[in-house]
C-alpha cells in the first residue's frame, strides 16, 4: 500500500527526472522503483519541513535573521513571516536531503566501481579458461563467479539465473553493465557481444581486456604513488595553514581596532599630516563578520581540497567526498584552537 502511495508521489516529476534518478539508484545497486524511492524523498522532506517549520517559529529564528540584515526597526505582519518561516524551513530541508542522498547514492556507486573494477581483470581471465574448456559464455560466467569476486559475483549470478530463466543472454549483458557505472565493463560487455554475434574468439578477447584492465589499474596506482607529494601538501594546506591563517588575521583586526580605539581623536591623523600617502585607520570589517567569513572560506577550502584529493588519489572527485567531513572537522578544531590560545595571549594587553 505504501508502495504504491510512493510511486503515486514520484510520478509528479518529469520523466528525465525519474529516468536519471532511476539509472543513479541501479548503478548503487538497489532495485527499488525511482517513483517509489523518489516519492519516499518527497514524503521526508515534507515531514521534516514541518518540523524545522514550527522550531524555527518556537525560537524566532527567522526574525532575528532579518532583524540583524534591516535592523530592529524592522516591521513585519504576522502571516508574512510565517510565509517566509516556511519557505526557508522547505528549501533548507529540501537542499540538505537532497545533498545528503546525493552524496550517498555517489559513494556508493563509486565504491560498487572501484569494486568490480578490482576483480574484473581475474574475473575475465577465468571466464577465458572456462571457454577455451569447451563451456559456453554464460556457463562459463556462472562458473568464474567465485564468492571472492564479491559484487561482480552477485550480479553476474544474477543475470545468468535470468539468462537461464528464459531471457536473451544478450539483454541480460546489457542489465548487467547498468548494474555498475564503468566504462570498463561496458566496453567489456560490449566487446563480448560483438564477438558472439561476429563468431570471433571470445576467449582471446577476454584475456586482451583482461590485460588491459590490470594495466589500467596497475597505471592509476603509480599515478597515485607519484602525487603522494600533492596529496600532503594540499591536505596540510586545507587543514592546518587556512584555519590558522584566519585565525592570525581575526585577532590582528581585534588588536587593530582595540589599538585605534585608544588614540587620541586626531592624534595619529596630526602626525601623519605631512605624508598624505599614508591614511591609518581601524579595519573596516569587525571581528565578527571577519569570523563568519573565515568559517564559510575554510568550508568552501575543505570541500574543493577533497574533490580535488579524490581525483589525485582515485582519479574521481566524488571519492573526495567521503574525506570532506574529516577534514572540515579538523580545520574548524584547528581554527577554534588557534583563535582561542591567540586570545589568552592578547587578553592582558589592553585592560
Amino acid at each position: 500500500m505504501l508502495q504504491g502511495f510512493y510511486e503515486t508521489v514520484g510520478r509528479l516529476f518529469s520523466r528525465e527526472r525519474i529516468k536519471s534518478t532511476e539509472r543513479m539508484i541501479r548503478n548503487a545497486g538497489y532495485n527499488q522503483s525511482a517513483e517509489a524511492f523518489v516519492g519516499f524523498l518527497v514524503i521526508v522532506v515534507g515531514l521534516l519541513s514541518l518540523l524545522a517549520f514550527f522550531l524555527m517559529m518556537n525560537y524566532s529564528v527567522a526574525y532575528s535573521f532579518l532583524v540583524a540584515i534591516f535592523g530592529p526597526a524592522l516591521y513585519l505582519p504576522e502571516f508574512v513571516l510565517w510565509a517566509i518561516t516556511f519557505i526557508v524551513a522547505v528549501a533548507g530541508v529540501s537542499f540538505s536531503v537532497w545533498i545528503l542522498v546525493w552524496v550517498f547514492l555517489l559513494l556508493r556507486i563509486e565504491a560498487r566501481k572501484n569494486a568490480v573494477e578490482a576483480a574484473l581483470p581475474d574475473f575475465l581471465s577465468l571466464i577465458a579458461a572456462n571457454v577455451r574448456s569447451g563451456m559456453t559464455v554464460d556457463q562459463a560466467m556462472w562458473y568464474a563467479a567465485k564468492p571472492e569476486f564479491g559484487i561482480l559475483s552477485i550480479e553476474v549470478k544474477g543475470i545468468i539465473k535470468s539468462s537461464f530463466s528464459g531471457e536473451p543472454f544478450e539483454k541480460a549483458l546489457d542489465r548487467l553493465s547498468t548494474r555498475f557505472n564503468s566504462k570498463v565493463l561496458e566496453r567489456t560487455v560490449l566487446l563480448v557481444k560483438q564477438a558472439m554475434a561476429t563468431g570471433g574468439e571470445v576467449a582471446e578477447i577476454l584475456e586482451i581486456t583482461s590485460e588491459d584492465a590490470r594495466e589500467v589499474a596497475i597505471q592509476r596506482k603509480d599515478i597515485a604513488s607519484t602525487l603522494l607529494v600533492y596529496v600532503i601538501f594540499l591536505v596540510f594546506a586545507s587543514t592546518f595553514g587556512t584555519p590558522f591563517l584566519f585565525s592570525v588575521a581575526n585577532k590582528l583586526i581585534v588588536v587593530l581596532g582595540m589599538a585605534f580605539s585608544y588614540l587620541p581623536s586626531g592624534g595619529l591623523g596630526a602626525q601623519v599630516s605631512q605624508m598624505s600617502f599614508i591614511q591609518p585607520s581601524a579595519p573596516v570589517i569587525s571581528p565578527g563578520e571577519f569570523q563568519w567569513f573565515s568559517i564559510a572560506t575554510i568550508f568552501i577550502t575543505c570541500l574543493i581540497a577533497s574533490l580535488i584529493l579524490g581525483v589525485i588519489q582515485t582519479g574521481s572527485k566524488t571519492q573526495g567526498l567521503k574525506f570532506f567531513p574529516f577534514m572540515l572537522l579538523l580545520s574548524y578544531v584547528v581554527y577554534f584552537v588557534v583563535s582561542s590560545f591567540l586570545e589568552s595571549i592578547f587578553a592582558s594587553m589592553f585592560i
